[in-house]
């Protein structure tokens, strides 16, 4: 227990301020009560009539439901009776055979087969039909028994039932009828037309099983084909087929939807049907799969222009038929058109949606990268904000100050076993701790104490006085230890605390621009490469624009050479095309070999004039200047200041320039480039040295402009009004230099510049960082608008070497101008 503990006591009294609410108050809160509960009620009104409007919905739907469902038995009935009266010369009528499959397989096969009953036996009198139907009654029979059992699950159970019964019932049929290899081959046709019908049916009629896209569309396909091989035996006028005119819509249709690969299928599927119904060969499977192929190419022209391509292929493919059929396909021909240009594009276009599969879109890989690398370089950002805010927080220890601390232990150490202990901290307690109150400010002052600091009472009534001094002494070092370590810990992790900052706002950027990512542009690519190819042959052509919206254009390929050779009027000419100004090309050398890139020129360049005055007696200036352009059209100055002169300020001056221009390179602000590198300029000097820095970036393109800060002396814009009046505008700086700043602040200023705008950076050495004495650089700079940047420069220099400057001297001046268009 220490001597000193419980030696006085603290009393605290809290006192609560009673606040009357007034009248008007009170009116307000009744009102605002008033109108949040009429909103409530209104509410919940909303949400009673919505509740009453979506059963309303419900119902209307679940009604529509019920009576598409009550309709779908005649629906089968109809279908099946069409299909039952369709017929392939010398095969046979097994589609209402197999269209009673397929129903079997969506629930309906009991009106299919009643169906196919109503077909056969009106369609095809006598023996022939009364086998089809005997077919449809067994496939219906084999649906019943295997109901519920895992084989009837399979895609092809009802198909192979429907080429089982055909067999078996044409077999039964044609027993004692002559055999021979044609009419064998004839049956054994008709079981596999069956079966591949049965197939495709169950593929368009099922819409549960999840059938891919392009089986769908067969079904669909070869289900109109044989509707329409139903409704050929009927002509207008024994010329023209309505059958074959259907058919040439369809043809049309799907060529216009799906291109010519869709239109040449289409044109084989629904041609072979027709040459099947009327038994003409190959005709007209040629003649629409042509005419539907070549059609397909001018998808993209228009209805009109597409009707036109397939009425003319249409009518040079049928010179080859005979005069008949020549004549009846141009009329046929001739309606189709007619009647696919009177469809408006928006019910094709929904046709395509529901029929045809949707071309798919090529996985973009590097859309996908950039995504996924966005959210990592999110999460790190935000891992690494969380760990600087806890860190800039501020330490949960605090600087240990306590004098009393010191004397408890200096008594601890030495009075305990002292055999006046009782009388100097019992009896003559008081007098005790006023003698050590007086020695408090010689201890603090000094950071120790010696025998004369001490009243001579009190040395003279201590019987152990000499160790009582070390004690303290010792204990009073061992405080400004404490506290030392202290120091360095709280400067380590604000130090630590800066670089996460630094590093947060570098990864926040990335992850931004990942996010952001380029933006291709496929018209202006084939543009690109169409007219590259004039050049040779193109490998590769790419258009984008970067995340400020810069336009960029990339080639490789044999077209490389030439365009070399010839740049100039290969970049004029890509200017005009591209209704942009261009500069270029860049070789870019990668894993695909040569390629040239060309970027959008900026409306603004800048003219860079640099002065520099070595101080006397040095052999290298211990300032530098560096300036650059970005790819995404920043202009960057750079200025560092080391400290003192000689080879070691040029080095850290330079280490400096050089990891800020990485940073600036690399696409970062100038704010987060030198609150990055700052801790790491003062873990390399050790808080010795340090460096100033002054970082200007200048939009090109819209010429806003970045004036960062650390330390660095004042820097100067001069701009022109629109009534030619001259306006000088002075930027200062009131945080330390890197290396010394121990809060990690910079100064940010954001000012924009026009066309014929100056700015000006200094060294330390021309002017003072407060800018006291900077009252002629802003006369120099307004008077001097007839000289270039160089000769300012060199003027500021001379001007302030004139002025008894002992310091190195260096002075860079920035012109904007706006390029001719």
């Amino acid at each position: 227990m220490g001597f000193r503990q419980n030696a006085q006591q603290a009393f605290w009294r809290n006192s609560f301020l009673r606040q009357e609410i007034p009248f008007s108050a009170l009116t307000v809160s009744a009102n605002f009560l008033s109108a949040v509960l009429y909103t409530i009620g209104m509410e919940q009104e909303a949400q009673r009539y919505m509740l009453e409007k979506r059963n309303i919905q419900r119902q209307k739907t679940a009604g529509g439901a019920r009576a598409r469902r009550a309709g779908l038995p005649f629906l089968y009935f109809a279908a099946a009776g069409v299909l039952s009266c369709a017929e392939a010369a010398g095969v046979g009528s097994p589609f209402g055979v197999a269209f009673a499959a397929a129903a079997c397989r969506t629930g309906n096969g009991f009106a299919a087969v009643l169906g196919t009953f109503a077909g056969y036996l009106l369609s095809h009198p006598g023996a022939e039909g009364v086998q089809y139907a005997g077919a449809a009654l067994i496939v219906l029979t084999a649906a019943t028994v295997f109901s519920g059992v895992g084989v009837a699950a399979s895609r092809w159970f009802f198909p192979a039932c429907a080429a089982g019964a055909v067999g078996v019932t044409g077999c039964i049929f044609l027993i004692g009828e002559a055999w021979d290899w044609q009419a064998v081959v004839l049956f054994a046709c008709r079981i596999a037309l069956a079966a591949g019908a049965a197939y495709f049916y169950e593929a368009a009629l099922d819409t549960v099983r999840g059938r891919p896209q392009v089986i769908r569309f067969g079904g669909m396909l070869v289900l109109a084909a044989t509707v329409l091989m139903a409704a050929y035996p009927f002509q207008v006028v024994d010329l023209i087929c309505p059958a074959r005119i259907a058919a040439l819509l369809s043809v049309m249709a799907v060529g216009y939807m799906g291109g010519f690969s869709y239109g040449a299928a289409c044109g084989v599927g629904i041609g072979i049907a027709m040459d099947a119904a009327g038994g003409a060969g190959l005709y007209y499977a040629g003649i629409y799969a042509i005419a539907g192929m070549i059609a397909g190419f001018f998808q993209r022209s228009g209805r009109v222009v597409y009707a036109i391509v397939f009425v003319l292929t249409h009518a040079a493919v049928n010179l080859f038929g005979g005069q008949e059929a020549y004549l009846s396909g141009l009329y046929e021909c001739f309606v189709a058109s007619v009647c696919f240009v009177l469809v408006p594009d928006r019910t094709w276009r929904t046709v395509q949606d529901r029929l045809l599969p949707p071309n798919p879109e090529p996985t973009d890989y590097a859309a996908r990268v950039c995504r996924i690398a966005n959210h990592y370089a999110s999460v790190v950002s935000d891992a690494f904000s969380e760990m600087y805010q806890a860190l800039a927080g501020g330490s949960r220890h605090k600087e240990e100050n306590d004098l009393g601390a010191v004397f408890d232990r200096a008594a601890d150490r030495v009075c305990r076993r002292c055999s006046a202990r009782q009388s100097c901290w019992e009896r003559d307690k008081l007098a005790t701790l006023r003698t050590l109150d007086s020695i408090s400010g010689p201890l603090l002052r000094s950071g120790h104490v010696v025998a004369s600091d001490f009243p001579g009472h009190f040395a003279a009534q201590c019987l152990r006085f000499s160790d009582f001094v070390v004690a303290v002494n010792e204990g009073m070092d061992a405080l400004y230890q404490r506290r030392q370590a202290q120091r360095r810990n709280e400067a380590g992790r604000r130090l630590i605390a800066q670089q996460y900052a630094g590093v947060t706002g570098i990864l926040k950027q990335v992850g931004e621009s990942m996010g952001a990512g380029p933006e291709a542009l496929p018209s202006r690519e084939r543009e690109l490469r169409t007219y590259a190819e004039a050049f040779g042959r193109v490998r590769t052509a790419a258009a984008w624009k970067d995340r400020r919206g810069r336009l960029h254009f990339e080639l490789s390929g044999e077209c490389v050479t030439r365009i070399i050779r010839n740049r100039e009027g290969f970049l004029s000419g890509l200017s005009a095309l591209m209704n942009v100004r261009l500069v270029g090309p860049e070789s870019v050398h990668g894993p695909g070999g040569l390629s040239l890139l060309f970027r959008e020129r900026e409306p603004y360049c800048i003219t860079v004039g640099v002065g520099t005055r070595t101080r006397e007696g040095q052999k290298v200036s211990g300032d530098c200047i560096r300036y650059f352009t970005t790819e995404e059209g920043i202009a960057c100055v750079l200025l560092s200041d080391g400290m003192g002169s000689g080879e070691q300020a040029r080095e850290d001056a330079e280490s400096t320039v050089r990891m800020a221009e990485q940073f600036l390179r690399a696409g970062i602000s100038a704010a987060d480039s030198v609150r990055t590198i700052g801790p790491a300029l003062k873990l390399r000097t050790q808080g010795r040295q340090f460096v100033t820095l002054d970082v200007s970036t200048i939009d090109l393109f819209t010429g806003a402009a970045d004036s960062v800060k650390c330390g660095a002396a004042p820097s100067f814009v001069r701009a022109v009004d629109g009534d030619g009046t001259v306006r000088v505008r002075r930027i200062l700086s009131s945080t330390l230099p890197a290396g010394l700043e121990e809060s990690g602040e910079m100064d940010v200023t954001q000012f924009r510049m026009g066309d014929g705008d100056a700015l000006l950076l200094l060294s330390d050495g021309i002017v003072d960082a407060d800018g006291s004495n900077a009252g002629w650089v802003e006369e120099l700079l307004a008077g001097s608008m007839h000289l270039s940047a160089r000769e300012l420069a060199a003027r500021i220099v001379l001007e302030g070497s004139a002025r008894g400057a002992p310091d190195d001297m260096s002075a860079a001046v920035v012109y904007l101008t706006r390029r001719d268009s």
